[in-house]
């Protein structure tokens, strides 16, 4: 009978969790007003201009054009990417709007987030664009935008490999080699060399691709400020081999 009733308990809390942002609640309420809560987010603010759909597309170009340059062939740039662009918070809501999930209020920054089976198509759409996430390369190589968790056991295997690596016995220092009295050490060289010798630990991020806004504000000694809105991309570059539609991970 008590199996029965810690059962009870646990399962609703199961069920009551943000597939987006993993949230657990106890209450449905509690469910209901955060879902409440991304509505609110995704409304035009009287702040907000209304763009035309021009302006707006332009914009979805603009951020596939940034998205697509840190694919690159190298397998030196795979692993977690960010990418900040200028961007007007009006151009923000006209692209994501109805996707924002999170707003800082102190900081004043909106949050999107991409993640699970469909994550690559709902972005397709939003930007309008089949192939904003992917750029092939010759010699059959394909780099992409990681938004499927089965291809991050290679990409973790691509980590370790780049970490592993020996380093370099000319590059460290020697321990018995006298410094100069007159010569000021490289006092990041030093540091870097010490750092090479520390074990790595290779941390997996969740596969996703966060988007967001942020207002960035700087004022001098007299206190004249200045402002500017940037929009940022956080995702994870992966890489693979295509043959006849048949693909081949190579990270």
């Amino acid at each position: 009978m008590t199996d029965f009733k810690i059962k009870n308990k646990t399962l609703p809390c199961k069920t009551l969790e943000c597939k987006l942002c993993n949230k657990i609640y106890k209450r449905p309420s509690g469910l209901k007003k955060h879902k409440k809560i991304i509505k609110d987010l995704n409304t035009i603010k009287p702040s907000i201009y209304i763009l035309p759909e021009k302006a707006i597309e332009e914009t979805r170009q603009m951020l596939v054009y940034h998205i697509k340059e840190k694919l690159k062939q190298n397998s030196r740039h795979v692993g977690n990417v960010s990418v900040t662009i200028g961007g007007t918070e009006s151009q923000f809501f006209g692209v994501f709007k109805g996707y924002i999930h999170n707003y800082f209020p102190k900081s004043g920054t909106y949050k999107c987030i991409f993640k699970g089976a469909d994550a690559y198509s709902t972005l397709a759409h939003i930007l309008k664009d089949e192939n904003w996430g992917v750029k092939y390369f010759l010699q059959h190589q394909k780099t992409f935008v990681l938004l499927n968790s089965n291809n991050q056991d290679s990409l973790q295997e691509s980590y370790l490999n780049k970490e592993n690596q020996e380093p370099d016995p000319l590059q460290e220092l020697d321990p018995l080699q006298e410094l100069d009295p007159f010569q000021e050490p490289d006092q990041l060289n030093i540091q870097k060399s010490r750092n090479s010798l520390k074990k790595k630990i290779y941390r997996p991020k969740p596969v996703q691709i966060i988007i967001g806004w942020k207002k960035k504000i700087k004022s001098d000694v007299y206190n004249i400020t200045s402002s500017a809105g940037f929009i940022f991309i956080n995702f994870i570059v992966s890489r693979t081999k295509v043959y006849n539609s048949v693909y081949v991970d190579i990270e």
